[in-house]
C-alpha cells in the first residue's frame, strides 16, 4: 500500500507501456486485505481451471474484485485515476525472486509513502463501496461491510 502517492498520472503512463508489472488499485473501494484476497485467490482458482475471462491473471483479479463482466468498467472502477492518492499494489510472480524484483521497481516508480503495516482494513470510502457493490441497508445489517462485498465477490457467476 501506497499513501500521499503524487505521480499517479506517470504511474499510468507507465502501466500502459508495460513498465509496471504489478496490479496497481484506488484503495479507496477495497474494504480490507481479506476483500482484496478473496479476488486474488478466485482469480488463481479460474486460472487454474483454464477459466479466465482476461488475458492475464492482473486483470482477472479486477474482473473478480467487480460485480461487472466488462474489463473496461471493472478497470476504471476500481484501477487507478490521475487524482488516485493512496494505491494497493498487488504482485504475482513464478517465484519469490520474481516478486520481489518486480516490488523493487514498483517501490522506484511510487512517489509516495509505503505503508508498513495495513491493518485489517483499507483506508476506503464506504459510500463508494455500498454504491460499487450495491449493498442494501439489509444486507450491511445482517454481517457487516466486508462479509457483504465478499459475499457479492465470491457468488458472482
Amino acid at each position: 500500500v501506497f499513501r500521499s502517492v503524487t505521480n499517479t498520472p506517470a504511474l499510468l503512463t507507465q502501466i500502459k507501456a508495460g513498465q509496471i508489472s504489478s496490479l496497481l488499485l484506488s484503495e479507496s473501494r477495497l474494504v480490507s486485505p481479506f476483500h482484496l484476497g478473496v479476488a486474488v485467490n478466485r482469480a488463481l482458482a479460474l486460472q487454474q481451471q483454464g477459466k479466465m475471462k482476461s488475458r492475464s491473471l492482473l486483470t482477472e483479479i479486477v474482473m473478480c474484485l467487480s460485480l461487472v463482466n466488462g474489463i473496461s468498467q471493472s478497470l476504471s472502477t476500481f484501477g487507478l485515476q490521475p487524482e488516485t492518492r493512496d494505491i494497493v499494489a498487488v504482485t504475482v510472480g513464478e517465484s519469490e525472486g520474481q516478486v520481489e524484483e518486480a516490488l523493487e521497481k514498483l517501490r522506484s516508480s511510487v512517489e509516495g509513502e509505503e505503508a508498513k503495516e495495513v491493518g485489517e482494513r483499507f483506508q476506503f470510502v464506504e459510500e463508494e463501496v455500498k454504491k460499487v457493490y450495491g449493498l442494501t441497508q439489509t444486507e450491511l445489517e445482517v454481517d457487516g461491510l466486508e462479509s457483504a462485498v465478499v459475499m457479492k465477490i465470491a457468488t458472482k457467476i
